[in-house]
């Protein structure tokens, strides 16, 4: 592919993606939990559990962990956030991918630039 087309479409790309702002790196997960009342109903059934708790997950290196409570009335703006993560993070791969294949035919031009000056001379 020639090097004005993968420009153009790293760019088209780059124009899509999201808004860093609106970024949460983690995992939604809902959770139901028991609470400490071992008289509560919770104790006998996974049907009356408490919940569910909305929490994001973000992991860390080294194995480290934490969870963030969210409440009801931020739910979807987290999980847009949380989305809007996993889409910029794709098309930030995309852009690399891109961004790899300029830098071979660069390369290549290079090459075939030096191997043509050679047979001139």
């Amino acid at each position: 592919m020639h090097h004005c087309r993968l420009m153009a479409i790293r760019d088209k790309k780059a124009a899509k993606l999201p808004a860093v702002r609106e970024v949460i790196r983690g995992t939604l997960k809902r959770y139901y939990l028991t609470c400490g009342n071992h008289g509560c109903r919770c104790h006998r059934s996974k049907e009356y559990h408490h919940g569910p708790y909305w929490y994001v997950c973000v992991s860390y290196k080294g194995g480290g962990q934490k969870r963030y409570l969210i409440h009801r009335g931020q739910l979807q703006q987290v999980r847009q956030g949380v989305l809007a993560y996993e889409r910029l993070w794709q098309g930030l791969c995309q852009i690399s991918d891109i961004n790899l294949k300029l830098v071979k035919l660069k390369r290549d031009e290079e090459v075939t630039d030096a191997k043509s000056a050679k047979t001139r001379k």
